[in-house]
């Protein structure tokens, strides 16, 4: 499909592109991708007028990552001088998010607990447990471990049901740093798909990325992402160890 003509699926592609940057640790392109779904006006104005409006949350985050608070601010602020007061509860909790994200001042919170206190948005569980995860985050950094545990473990509790693998992860290593303890997980070979356990082959053999991309007919980036969620299956961190730990658990 050509996605100039549907500026709806055009904005959900660029939505899905930014949220696979953002959890392969490409803060700059996650963020990139996610303002395109605003224009660059003098005052951004979503691309397409309804489901733009829903990458806000995930637009601030990677904002705060890549070192463009303003911007994303710019943005925020254009949205909701544009809407009428009376928005629906989940996009209420979308801004709020922002908001919060975007704060430099203790305000932040009571973004954090406007965003969380509609139960209607249990509608949206993936966006709640995104929140959850960035007000454990917060409150941990504020030295408030014993109040962000029970958001963490909330928020891992659905990225786990919803086989969210990266936000699980990123979500156990917090919790453990707030003090919890965290089940281990299976990390086994046995648990890769039929696609990552041929990527890692491939680079268990010492083929490159472009090298694999081309042979899978995929995009470089695209097994980049992969590997990104093999090693924590594998429990391993270089590329190097990749042979060991396939070996380890030979393919049925």
């Amino acid at each position: 499909m050509d996605l100039r003509r549907s500026l709806s699926l055009q904005v959900r592609h660029r939505h899905a592109l930014g949220m696979a940057a953002f959890v392969a640790g490409e803060h700059a392109d996650a963020y990139e991708q996610l303002r395109a779904t605003f224009t660059r006006d003098f005052r951004p104005a979503p691309v397409h007028y309804h489901a733009s409006l829903y990458c806000l949350g995930d637009l601030a985050a990677a904002a705060v990552r890549a070192g463009r608070r303003e911007d994303a601010r710019s943005v925020v602020e254009a949205v909701e001088h544009s809407l009428e007061p009376d928005r629906s509860p989940r996009l209420a909790a979308v801004l709020h998010r922002a908001a919060a994200l975007l704060s430099d001042t203790e305000d932040a919170e009571k973004h954090f607990a406007a965003a969380l206190a509609d139960s209607v948005t249990d509608c949206w569980p993936f966006e709640k447990a995104l929140t959850q995860l960035d007000l454990g985050e917060w409150l941990r950094r504020r030295r408030r471990s014993a109040e962000a545990r029970p958001h963490l473990s909330a928020a891992l509790e659905c990225f786990q049901r919803l086989d969210a693998r990266p936000w699980a992860d990123r979500t156990a290593a917090e919790l453990r740093a707030a003090g919890a303890p965290v089940a281990a997980t299976t990390s086994a070979a046995g648990e890769l798909t039929a696609q990552e356990r041929q990527i890692a082959e491939l680079a268990a053999q010492g083929l490159t990325n472009r090298d694999i991309a081309a042979r899978l007919y995929l995009s470089p980036r695209t097994v980049g992402y992969h590997l990104h969620k093999i090693f924590p299956k594998l429990g391993i961190s270089a590329r190097a160890q990749l042979r060991d730990a396939l070996a380890q658990d030979p393919p049925q």
